[in-house]
C-alpha cells in the first residue's frame, strides 16, 4: 500500500489480523484485572426510602404569616428541601434514632444522598453501608428524621404566628382599658378598634385550629424494605473491562502500525515497488543447513521448502515465455536477505528441470557461492585477466538423488557422464565462482573483459543466473543491469524498511533492464504456500533425465554433490 492509496476496510482488517494477539491479550487481561479488582473490593449495600412533600401554604391560609423560604415554584421547593435534608441537625436526628453505629455527621453524609425529581414532590433518601441490616435501618431513620425535622419547622411557624396574634390582642386590651379610663375616644376610633380586635380574634382561632389539627408537611411514602448490592459489580466490571480491552487493543494495533517503519507483508513490498509481481515465497532454511552452508534443493529436494523453489522456477519460466531472457541478475536491497541462497537453489531447480544452467558469482564484495558447492580453484576474475580459460574455471555440478551414484561419479573424475549413468541423472549445472576479489570491484564489473565472458556464457547455457551485490550498498548491481536480460529482486518483508523500499523502487525505475519480479524470503511456512505443502504430501518431485545430454560440454574438472 503506497502513501497515496485509499485505505479500505480490508486494509484495516489485515492490520488487525497481523497483530491479532495484541487485541486478544488486551481483551483478556483487562477483564481479568477488572474481575480481580472487583473480588478484592469491600461489599457495599444500598437501601432507599421516599418522602412525600405536602404543599401546605400557611401564608395563604393565614394572611401575613411568614414561612421559611421565598419561592413557591415546585422544582425549586424540592431542590431546596433536598438541601435542607443534608443539614447537620437532620443527620444528628438519624444518629439518635440508630445508636451504636460509630458514625459521625461527616461519615454519614459521605455514605448517604438525597435526590429530588423535577416531575414529582418526592425526595429519595439513600444510604450505603457494608452491613445490609444497618443500611436498611439507617435509610428508614433518615427519612423519618427529615419528616420530623420538617414538621418541627412547620409547627414552629404556627406557634410563632399564634404568639404574634396573642401579643397584638394584649396590646389592644391595654389600649381599650386606657380609653375606658379617660373616656376621650371618638366614635371612629372605637369602631376601628373593634374591627381590628375582631380580626385578630378570628386569626387566633384559625391558628389554634391548625395547631390542633397538625397537618403533615412531609410524610414517609415508602420505607426501605431491602438492600441492593452496589459494590462490587463483578459482571459489569468484567464487561466494561472487555470493551475497554478491545478498544485499547485496537488502538495499540493501529498506533503500532502508524509507528511501524518496516514492510510487514509481501503484498506491501509489491505495492511499494510499483506493483512488482511476486514470483514466490520462500521460508527460511533449516538451522542445520544454514550452519553447514548447504542448499535445500540438494539436501532436501522433496521437502516443502524445495517445492517453493520449484514454484519460483515455474513462475520465471512463464515470465520468460515470450521474451528473449537468458541472463538473469538476482539482487536485493540490502545484505542478509537470502539473495545468494535463493539464486543457488534456483539454479539447482532449473538444472533439475533439464535446463542448461550456469551460475555466476558476481558478488565480489561478499562471494559465498563457492562455499555452497565446496569449490576450490580458479574463478571469474582469473578468466577476465586471461590467466585461466573459461572452461577450466567452470565447475560442473551433477544433480542426483542417489548418494551411491555420486560416489561412482566421483571415482570417474573427469568423465563426461554419458552411457548408462545418463538415465540416473536429474540434471547438471555449471558454477563459475568469483575467484580472487579484485582491488576495485566496481571497475571490474564494467570492464570489457567481462563482456566477452558474458557472451560466451549466454551461448553456452539456456539460463545464466548471476548473484549480484546488494543494490543499495554499492553501484555494482546498477552497472551489471545493462549486461543482463532481466532482474529478480530478493526481499525479506519483515526486515526491510519502507524508506529502503522507496529508495530501491527509485533505483529500479532508473535501469532499462526489465525487472521480472521479486521473491519474498523468510516467510512463515504455509503462508501463501498451501499448494506446495499439498504437493509435497503426495510425494511429487520434478525430474528431468535429459539434463546431462543437454549440458555435456566436457568440462576440465567436475565436482559432484
Amino acid at each position: 500500500m503506497t502513501e497515496t492509496d485509499a485505505v479500505t476496510l480490508h486494509d484495516y482488517l489485515r492490520v488487525v489480523r497481523r497483530r491479532k494477539w495484541v487485541v486478544v491479550q488486551a481483551a483478556l487481561l483487562l477483564p481479568l484485572a477488572a474481575i480481580a479488582f472487583s473480588l478484592h473490593q469491600q461489599r457495599l449495600y444500598e437501601a432507599s426510602a421516599d418522602v412525600l412533600l405536602n404543599s401546605e401554604n400557611l401564608a395563604a391560609t393565614v394572611p401575613g404569616t411568614p414561612l421559611p423560604g421565598l419561592s413557591q415554584e415546585p422544582e425549586r421547593i424540592t431542590q431546596t428541601q433536598a438541601r435542607v435534608a443534608r443539614a447537620p441537625e437532620v443527620v444528628r436526628g438519624v444518629l439518635r434514632r440508630v445508636s451504636g453505629t460509630g458514625l459521625t455527621v461527616t461519615d454519614f453524609l459521605a455514605d448517604s444522598s438525597v435526590s429530588s425529581s423535577p416531575a414529582s414532590d418526592i425526595l429519595n433518601f439513600a444510604v450505603t453501608s457494608s452491613d445490609p441490616a444497618l443500611t436498611k435501618q439507617l435509610a428508614n431513620a433518615y427519612a423519618q428524621a427529615y419528616s420530623a425535622y420538617r414538621q418541627q419547622l412547620y409547627t414552629g411557624s404556627i406557634q410563632s404566628a399564634l404568639a404574634d396574634v396573642e401579643r397584638r390582642l394584649q396590646e389592644l386590651d391595654r389600649a381599650g382599658a386606657s380609653l375606658d379610663g379617660t373616656g376621650a375616644a371618638s366614635l371612629g376610633a372605637l369602631t376601628r378598634y373593634g374591627s381590628l380586635y375582631t380580626s385578630l380574634v378570628d386569626r387566633q382561632q384559625t391558628l389554634q385550629s391548625m395547631q390542633a389539627l397538625q397537618p403533615s408537611v412531609a410524610s414517609v411514602l415508602r420505607q426501605a424494605d431491602g438492600t441492593v448490592l452496589t459494590q462490587p459489580k463483578t459482571l459489569r466490571n468484567g464487561g466494561l473491562g472487555l470493551v475497554v480491552g478491545l478498544v485499547l487493543g485496537l488502538g495499540l494495533v493501529f498506533l503500532w502500525e502508524a509507528l511501524e517503519t518496516r514492510a510487514r507483508t509481501a503484498e506491501e513490498v509489491s505495492a511499494r515497488l510499483g506493483g512488482l509481481p511476486l514470483l514466490g515465497r520462500l521460508p527460511k532454511p533449516p538451522k542445520r543447513l544454514r550452519r553447514a552452508e548447504k542448499l535445500v534443493m540438494l539436501e532436501e529436494p522433496a521437502s516443502v521448502r524445495a517445492e517453493g523453489f520449484r514454484m519460483l522456477r515455474a513462475n520465471l519460466d512463464f515470465m520468460m515465455l515470450d521474451r528473449d531472457v537468458r541472463t538473469i541478475m538476482v539482487t536485493s536491497a540490502l545484505q542478509q536477505e537470502g539473495k545468494s541462497t535463493t539464486v543457488a537453489n534456483l539454479a539447482v531447480a532449473f538444472a533439475r528441470a533439464g535446463k542448461r544452467v550456469v551460475l555466476v558469482d558476481l558478488d565480489l564484495r561478499r562471494p559465498v557461492l563457492a562455499r555452497f558447492f565446496d569449490l576450490e580453484g580458479p574463478g571469474l576474475t582469473q578468466v577476465a585477466l586471461g590467466n585461466v580459460p573459461l572452461e577450466e574455471a567452470l565447475t560442473q555440478i551433477v544433480i542426483s538423488d542417489q548418494p551411491a551414484l555420486r560416489r561412482r561419479l566421483a571415482l570417474r573424475r573427469g568423465g563426461n557422464g554419458k552411457g548408462n549413468l545418463t538415465r540416473e541423472l536429474l540434471g547438471l549445472l555449471e558454477v563459475l565462482p568469483s575467484g580472487p576479489v579484485p582491488p576495485d570491484p566496481g571497475e571490474f564489473v564494467s570492464s570489457p573483459a567481462l563482456v566477452k565472458i558474458w557472451r560466451a556464457l549466454r551461448e553456452r547455457a539456456d539460463v545464466v543466473l548471476v548473484d549480484a551485490p546488494a543494490a543499495l550498498n554499492v553501484g555494482d548491481a546498477v552497472a551489471l543491469s545493462s549486461r543482463v536480460d532481466g532482474i529478480v529482486v530478493v526481499a525479506r518483508p519483515k526486515i526491510l524498511r519502507r524508506q529502503t523500499l522507496a529508495e530501491l523502487n527509485r533505483l529500479l525505475a532508473m535501469v532499462r533492464t526489465p525487472v521480472l519480479g521479486f521473491v519474498a524470503t523468510g516467510e512463515v511456512e504455509g503462508e501463501g504456500g498451501s499448494y506446495a505443502a499439498g504437493v509435497a504430501s503426495h510425494g511429487y518431485q520434478s525430474r528431468a533425465f535429459d539434463a546431462v545430454g543437454a549440458s555435456s560440454g566436457g568440462p576440465a574438472r567436475t565436482s559432484y554433490s
